[in-house]
């Protein structure tokens, strides 16, 4: 199954936000977003940019949780 991720590079937080059934994308996480949105606290930087991707399950685990990144996670 792909999923779309929105990934802060900075805290390496992530939130899956749309899920990938059939050739449709359902979105995901809606409620969470808003908070994931304005809890970075680093957001009024200049330089600030979330990292958006679309990934396979397997993918993005081998990427990011592997690596240490598992801090915030929803399906």
């Amino acid at each position: 199954m792909n999923r779309k991720y929105l990934v802060d590079t900075i805290t390496r937080e992530y939130l899956c936000v749309a899920l990938q059934k059939g050739r449709e994308w359902e979105p995901n996480n809606q409620d969470s977003l808003t908070s994931f949105m304005e809890s970075r606290s680093h957001k009024n930087d200049p330089a600030f940019e979330l990292l958006s991707g679309e990934y396979n399950d397997n993918s993005f685990f081998e990427k990011w949780i592997r690596n240490g990144t598992n801090f915030l996670f929803k399906y």
